[in-house]
């Protein structure tokens, strides 16, 4: 029987799809919970990097540039460290971004970890599943603000200013540490 899994906001399996000629012939079962699939972290074994996977073969965040990028935009600009971050995922097209989601989580993403050319800009990359894996890191955790901008609380992350600065502080700063302009847009 082919099954696909649909996983709700939590990240879990949350429906099951089966093609409709399956479900006719009644080859419908019920399954246990130890027939679902469990879902592994997107984040590496050193915790330095989490995986994108919509964003094609190797895609990943390198967090040492992230936190870094994060940190130093805190202190040059109005950006403030301590603001958090709207996670903005949209099924859209990179280049419908626009006011404040270009500076939302997905649009930082798709702009800064995936190469320029990729044919996978126009996919969401801030997917539940990497939201997870950046709260998973402890430097980041979600929240539900307002924000400047959006008509309504949304989703958000925040960094752990003093939990960054640790990790930079174990792991060193980026050998090519993200361009702060091409981090944040104006």
């Amino acid at each position: 029987m082919s099954l696909q899994y649909i996983n709700g906001p939590d990240g879990k399996p949350a429906f099951v799809v089966i093609p409709y000629a399956e479900f006719a012939r009644g080859d419908v079962f019920a399954t246990s919970e130890s027939d679902t699939p469990v879902s592994q972290s997107l984040l590496s074994a050193d915790g330095l990097f989490i995986r994108l996977p919509h964003g094609g073969p190797g895609a990943q965040i390198d967090l040492r540039q992230f936190v870094d990028a994060w940190i130093r935009r805190g202190t040059i600009s109005m950006f403030e460290i301590n603001k958090p971050l709207a996670i903005n995922k949209r099924r859209q097209a990179y280049d419908k971004f626009e006011g404040e989601a270009v500076n939302g989580l997905d649009a930082i993403l798709r702009r800064c970890f995936l190469p320029e050319n990729s044919p996978y800009k126009n996919t969401m990359q801030a997917t539940t599943a990497v939201v997870d894996a950046l709260v998973e890191t402890g430097i980041f955790s979600r929240s539900i603000e307002a924000m400047t901008g959006y008509y309504r609380p949304v989703q958000c992350i925040r960094l752990d200013e003093e939990r960054a600065k640790a990790f930079l502080q174990k792991h060193g700063r980026p050998e090519n540490p993200l361009d702060l302009h091409h981090f944040m847009l104006p």
